[in-house]
This record gives structure tokens, C-alpha cells and sequence, in this order.
């Protein structure tokens, strides 16, 4: 390794972290120590630092820190870094509650304390707002992030991949950047009685006659366990992820694993498509009726294996609340509507208003049909993508909501929106950098920022909800 020389330099009054190796280093950086000021969080849960030869994005390190650093990889204009020992701790430096962190990839801020957390996202969504969307700063002073009702076992979904190694099936969560495997037996953003479902389940699996799935050879039958509950009705959901078709004695067994959890309903869906897509398409039950049931504030909705439902039920209820106090005039359309959560809040608060609801995925749209019906509302129901059904809608639209998956809406969307002469539009997000770019698109098309709040969907993790609202 070559010598390595760090230094600290003020430059237009920021602090920078400025160094040098020898020609042998800079052909082989991994490796390389270097002393690193934290001035952000990256969108990945990174922090950022900022040098004389580009961004270093250092895993494991909070804002404000300052810490000592091994380059991992280095491309052309930044580098990847991991946290060696934390020189300068922040304030809001907390130890990690789960042993897996670090290596597995579904949380990033656990050594964050969580009013640091909230704080962080609060930036994240401020800084794409202002970075990538154009937007003016002193619109998001006051940005505040909504803390969650429960910052741990909060998840009422959860899905595990299932592989074969030396011989033996094994289930956890994926290592950070890769789909390698590492094996756990409990996780504590997940609501209670799934990791008691999931405890019952792990050790039934080495009784099953077949193994887990094989991405490279798409071999193998067991590809994924995915896990629901209702957190205020206590039902679950358990439903075995096949590749191919199974003999009646192997089903026979897996329903024996299965039933060995006590879920409510046991179901099999069907994925024979290479990938890492987890749900097939055909899902049948096995045991109950195949859906289970929640409550969200007085409505009780039903949803399936394959429908989407938010995974954090207390912080649903507050986003979804606010979410159709905004709503203003006669008619409504929401886009992106699943099995109606949102569209029960909507239906009731809308004083009086017509809501029509879109959604592509038909299991869903009949779970929403259903739900309308059990909770004595209405709404016009079509079963459509949104950029599709967006050209034949015809209506004058008061607000239109729209709660689109993490890439955002489709250009034609955004469009059709303009297009409508909607005097409100009500964007729930999950991903604040499309939240920008879309934003930005209809501000050129005369809407205006009125207002934007964040709520914590996702404790522990980087990722943040949304709710902005434009107007003409």
C-alpha cells in the first residue's frame, strides 16, 4: 500500500477532508486508510464526505462525524468507503438493537438514534426537493418527518428467501448489495407475530423432501416465505413462494410446516420466471380463505398474498388521515389505488364526493370492490394501468391523488394530470427523488408547491413516505 497523506483545509468556510497516495495506491485503492469529515447521508444510508478528488460515500457513518475510513472501490469521480472507527461520534450515535446489522440490507439506520433518523429523512426529502426538483429552500424550513407510532416491530409484511446450502434450507435476508444470504432467526422491525410465525416455520424446514431455490441454476423449489399479519386484527398469512409444481406428499409436507405457525390462512404462490421478481401471478389457498383482515381507523379492509398494503398500519392510518384532508372539490381521482386503503379515506372525507379509483392488479381491484361494499362506501372501481386509463378518463376533477410505486408516475400520467386542468393534485411518495422529478414536471405545467409533509413509513431504514401537495 502506499503512503497516505489525509489533511484537513477550509474552503469557502466548509470543512474538507484533502489527501494523497503514491502512484502503486492510486492503481489499487482498496484498502487505503483515510480520515473522513461526514457532511451528509446519501439516499442509500451512506455518509458523504467530500474531497479534493471527488465524493467518498462511507458506509457506516452518520452525519457530523468524523471518522476513520478503508476504501472499498474507487470509480472516476467518487469512492466507496466503510467505517473503520468513528473518531467523533454524533450526538444521535446509537448502538444497533439487531446483531445482523451492517451485513443485512434491509435496515441502514439503526446506529441512529431516532430522533436523528426523523431529522435525517426530513434532509433526504428536502435535498432532492431542492437538488433535483428545482425547488426554491425556503420551502421545506419547516419540513418536519411524522415519527412512527412504533419505531420497532412495526412491519406487518415481511418476505425471506429460501436457498439450499451444503445441503440444508436456509432463510434470512439478503446481504446489502448482493443476494448473498445471510440466515437469521428473528428481526426486530418485524411486528411480533410474525417472528413467531417465522420461529415455527424455520424449524419445520429440514423436515421438507425438496430444497431451496438456486438463482444461477433456477433450480431448486423453495424460493421465498412471505408473511403478513393485521396488526390490530392478530390474523396472519403465510404463503410458500414455488418454483414449478410440487407432488401431492411434498405439498403435503409443506402444509405441515405451514400449519405448524397456526397462520389464518396458508396459501402457495406460483413463480416459475427467472429473476429476483418475489410473487408469481397464480396463488392458491390452502388453508382459510386465503386473505386476512385490518383495521384502519373504522374501515376494515381484506387483502391477499400478492395485494399491496402499507407495512407500517399506525403510520397508514396518519398518513392516509392527512392525506385526504386535502382533498378539495367535487370529484376525485386516485391512481395507483390498490385495494382501496386510501380510497375508503378518501370516499368518507371527500364530503360527498365522487371518487374514481384506478389500479392495475385485478386481485386487487376485487379486494377493493369488497372492502367498499363491507364498509358501506362507494367508489367507481377500474382495473387499469394508470398511464392507459388516464386517456380515456373523461371528468372535471377537483383533486386528483396519486400514490404511485417507488419509479413514480409514467410521463403520460403527469400529462393527462395537466391535461385535466386539475386544480389539486395530492402526491403520496415513497421515493423522494421521483417525488422531485415529477414535482418539477408539473410545476413547469403551472402547478405550485403548497405544502409537504413526511412520514416515518419505515423506522430503521433510509426510506421516507411523503405527501405533497400542488396547486394550478
Amino acid at each position: 500500500m502506499g503512503v497516505l497523506r489525509v489533511e484537513r483545509s477550509v474552503r469557502s468556510g466548509s470543512s474538507q477532508s484533502r489527501y494523497s497516495q503514491s502512484r502503486s495506491s492510486q492503481a489499487n485503492p482498496a484498502g487505503e486508510r483515510l480520515r473522513l469529515e461526514i457532511a451528509g447521508l446519501s439516499s442509500d444510508g451512506s455518509g458523504i464526505a467530500r474531497t479534493d478528488r471527488g465524493v467518498v460515500f462511507v458506509a457506516g457513518a452518520l452525519p457530523g462525524e468524523l471518522v476513520e475510513a478503508e476504501l472499498v472501490k474507487r470509480r472516476k469521480d467518487f469512492a466507496l468507503a466503510r467505517t473503520v472507527s468513528v473518531v467523533r461520534p454524533s450526538p444521535g450515535r446509537t448502538a444497533p438493537r439487531c446483531s445482523a446489522f451492517g451485513q443485512c440490507g434491509g435496515c441502514q439506520l439503526q446506529h441512529a438514534d431516532y430522533p436523528l433518523q426523523l431529522s435525517l429523512k426530513a434532509g433526504l426529502v428536502r435535498d432532492a426537493m431542492t437538488r433535483l426538483g428545482g425547488f426554491a429552500p425556503e420551502l421545506f424550513e419547516n419540513l418536519e418527518c411524522v415519527p412512527s407510532p412504533l419505531p420497532w416491530g412495526y412491519r406487518n409484511k415481511a418476505s425471506f428467501p429460501v436457498q439450499s446450502l451444503r445441503g440444508r434450507i436456509v432463510t434470512g435476508f439478503y446481504h446489502a448489495g448482493s443476494h448473498r444470504l445471510i440466515p437469521i432467526k428473528t428481526c426486530p422491525v418485524n411486528a411480533a407475530p410474525l417472528n413467531a410465525l417465522y420461529g415455527a416455520v424455520l424449524k419445520g424446514l429440514p423436515s421438507l423432501p425438496f430444497g431451496g431455490y438456486d438463482e444461477t441454476t433456477h433450480e431448486g423449489k423453495l424460493r421465498h416465505l412471505v408473511m403478513r399479519s393485521g396488526f390490530h386484527t392478530g390474523q396472519t398469512l403465510l404463503s410458500f413462494v414455488l418454483n414449478g409444481r410440487l407432488a401431492a406428499k411434498s405439498i403435503k409436507a409443506l402444509v405441515a410446516v405451514g400449519a405448524a405457525g397456526r397462520p389464518s390462512t396458508l396459501t402457495l404462490n406460483h413463480n416459475s420466471r427467472p429473476g429476483n421478481v418475489i410473487l408469481g401471478t397464480h396463488t392458491e389457498p390452502l388453508i382459510g380463505s386465503g386473505r386476512i383482515a385490518e383495521r384502519l381507523d373504522e374501515w376494515t379492509l381484506e387483502f391477499d398474498t400478492t395485494s399491496f398494503f402499507q407495512v407500517n398500519t399506525g403510520q397508514a392510518e396518519q398518513l392516509f388521515r392527512y392525506a385526504a384532508e386535502q382533498v378539495r372539490g367535487t370529484d376525485v381521482l386516485e391512481l395507483y389505488s390498490g385495494v382501496g386503503s386510501l380510497t375508503c379515506f378518501l370516499a368518507s372525507r371527500a364530503c360527498g364526493a365522487r371518487v374514481t379509483a384506478v389500479e392495475e392488479w385485478r386481485s386487487a381491484v376485487a379486494m377493493a370492490e369488497r372492502n367498499m361494499r363491507a364498509n358501506g362506501l362507494e367508489a367507481r372501481l377500474l382495473c387499469a394501468r394508470a398511464e392507459e386509463a388516464v386517456g380515456d378518463l373523461r371528468g372535471s376533477y377537483g383533486t386528483v391523488v396519486v400514490d404511485p410505486p417507488r419509479d413514480g408516475c409514467d410521463r403520460a400520467v403527469l400529462e393527462a394530470i395537466h391535461a385535466f386542468r386539475a386544480p389539486r393534485v395530492v402526491y403520496v411518495s415513497c421515493n423522494p427523488a421521483t417525488l422531485a422529478r415529477d414535482a418539477r414536471i408539473l410545476a413547469g405545467h403551472g402547478y405550485r408547491l403548497t405544502s409537504i409533509r413526511s412520514f416515518d413509513m419505515f423506522p430503521q431504514t433510509v426510506h421516507v413516505e411523503t405527501v405533497a401537495v400542488l396547486e394550478r
